[in-house]
């Protein structure tokens, strides 16, 4: 186990990576941490800053200067501003001085020099005369490398008491096997439950649990990424997300340090899950997205039933980043149209915050309509169910105005196509989650096998919803009378959270929420819209849910998406569905 924490703390980059676990580890060995990482203010070559008691049992401040990997020439003494020794200077000549707060100001101070990796023996006497040089009684100085993190990472978060033997070997296999996605994740999935199952009586020890979660997903990144194959821990991610947020929900709405804690745990998971997404889509999808036909050979399979289930689970992917963004700037209960006027709301201090947000989410519009474009399977969906990710980027298209129009083209040519197919016995979207049924889709061509495998839908009524809302009543009228012709047997539905949802929607469990059935698709109306926005008002319970509640709605979307259930919005919110036409 050791060896596995090793190399993952050596593959670690410096900022955002390493800086960003190490004050969870310091936190599990009891430590004060008074200051993180931060973005765009000086630090004077401190990262972390902690109180703690040391190996020698003597309090002190350990103020953490940070840098990846091995500690070569290069890291150690450069002109880089970025070199360690320059970074120790800074904090002898200003941070000791003026940045250490007043109550900690008469301990002692250790100086600690943390890399991933060890020191190269061509600086070590280099680093061990600076540090002799400068050793007062006040000041001392620490090695934190490689090898004393791992004891760091065992003794604390890791320790037997939480993460006993049969786990350590689901999370050994979980990392061995990350270029085997499902595997991994089957090993990591027992491993989450074990770990989150039992919430602890305290907030200390749900915090505990909370932070070897994510310690545990970080370890099979790292790995991932040396293997070039970040699919396995993008699906932990959101696992993970989801577990500890259901494990922390009752304590994000405290007050004081209880919240903030709660708070910090859950912002770091997801910062990871975005970091996850950016080396999965930043790095490897989306600088294809403009190529006509690049993301659908790239997949991995010459089947093209694999390349149509990858493509909408991407742009399922893509569109929950992009409304995570959005959740930047919309109010806590759901998503809004973020429209000139709209935007020139909100608070002006922020507007550079603003701009650049706004500039990524157009971006992530422009390269989903390019995927879509690019990538004509994307028209003819072989799964009902795939509506869920159709329905997301819908509602991400939606929240710009310059997006609307994509929207009315990729509805009318999905109606337009799967009307056809189903029309020709061809390959029509069906009910069926499992892939022998899709991969033999269609086994039979005949309308008694048409009518068992398109019993109920979710993606019609889907369509004809979006259709009523941009007025778009020919598509409307054409989905009616395809529904009166053809579909008189299917049950148009869509899923509703109830009593329930609360204790199981996050944790993936069945029997929960409840299904509203018989939506209406009649021509010369708009009666879709009218029905569905009658029974949101009317439902309270997705209103009840903790992460809207708490202003985190995306985290229903991430459930929704994860544990393939069509999603709603807030009746307050549905402003994505009553934009300017």
């Amino acid at each position: 186990m050791k060896l596995v924490i090793r190399e993952y703390l050596a593959s670690l980059r410096e900022r955002g990576e390493l800086d960003a676990v190490l004050p969870d580890m310091l936190t599990e060995l009891g430590f004060t941490v008074y200051s993180r990482p931060a973005r765009g203010t000086r630090q004077y070559g401190v990262d972390v800053a902690a109180v703690g008691i040391g190996r020698d049992g003597v309090r002190r401040v350990h103020l953490f200067s940070v840098k990846s990997g091995d500690l070569d020439r290069a890291e150690w003494n450069t002109a880089s501003p970025q070199s360690l020794r320059p970074s120790l200077d800074e904090i002898l000549d200003h941070y000791i001085a003026s940045r250490i707060p007043p109550e900690y100001a008469a301990l002692p101070i250790a100086i600690c020099l943390t890399f991933g990796g060890a020191i190269d023996e061509q600086v070590r006497a280099e680093v061990t005369g600076y540090m002799n040089r400068n050793t007062t009684e006040q000041i001392s100085y620490e090695e934190w490398n490689g090898d004393r993190l791992a004891d760091v990472i065992l003794d604390g978060i890791l320790r037997e008491g939480l993460l006993p033997a049969p786990l350590r070997s689901h999370l050994r296999k979980s990392v061995a096997m990350v270029e085997e996605p499902d595997i991994a994740l089957d090993h990591f999935g027992w491993l989450l439950r074990a770990l989150a199952e039992n919430p602890g009586a305290t907030l200390a020890a749900r915090l505990s649990q909370a932070r070897l979660i994510n310690i545990c997903l970080w370890i099979m990144f790292v790995w991932a990424r040396e293997a070039d194959n970040v699919e396995a821990p993008y699906r932990a991610s959101e696992r993970a997300l989801l577990e500890v947020w259901h494990l922390l929900k009752s304590d994000v709405p405290r007050s004081g340090k209880s919240a903030e804690a709660a708070g910090l745990v859950l912002n770091e998971l997801v910062e990871l899950h975005f970091t996850i997404w950016d080396e999965l889509f930043e790095a490897k999808i989306l600088p294809n997205a403009d190529v006509r036909h690049a993301i659908s050979s790239a997949v991995d399979s010459h089947a093209s039933l694999d390349v149509n289930l990858k493509l909408f689970e991407l742009v399922g992917r893509l569109s929950l980043r992009g409304l995570w963004l959005v959740w930047q700037l919309a109010p806590p209960n759901g998503p809004v149209v973020l429209s000139n006027d709209y935007l020139q709301s909100l608070s002006p201090t922020m507007a550079d915050a603003t701009k650049t947000t706004v500039e990524r989410v157009d971006q992530l519009c422009q390269q989903l309509m390019q995927m879509v474009s690019n990538n004509r399977a994307l028209l003819s969906p072989i799964g009902d169910w795939q509506a869920i990710d159709i329905g997301l980027a819908f509602t991400l298209l939606a929240c710009r105005p310059g997006a609307h129009g994509a929207i009315d083209e990729w509805a009318e040519e999905l109606a337009k196509r799967t009307i056809f197919a189903f029309n020709v016995h061809g390959r029509y979207p069906i009910t069926s989650h499992s892939y022998w049924d899709l991969a033999d889709h269609p086994s039979e061509r005949s309308d008694e096998y048409r009518q068992s495998s398109t019993e109920g839908s979710i993606l019609y009524p889907m369509l004809a919803l979006w259709a009523a809302a941009r007025s778009k009543q020919e598509l409307f009228d054409e989905l009616a009378k395809f529904k009166a012709k053809s579909l008189g047997h299917c049950t148009f539905q869509t899923w509703l959270p109830d009593e329930d949802s609360e204790d199981n929607l996050y944790l993936g469990r069945d029997n929960h929420g409840a299904a509203l059935t018989g939506i209406p698709v009649t021509a010369g109306t708009q009666d879709t819209l009218e029905f569905v926005l009658e029974e949101v008002v009317a439902n309270t319970h997705y209103d009840a849910l903790s992460a809207v509640r708490l202003g985190h709605w995306p985290i229903v979307l991430t459930a929704c998406r994860c544990h393939r259930l069509p999603f709603r919005l807030r009746s307050g919110a549905i402003s994505c569905l009553r934009f300017d036409r």
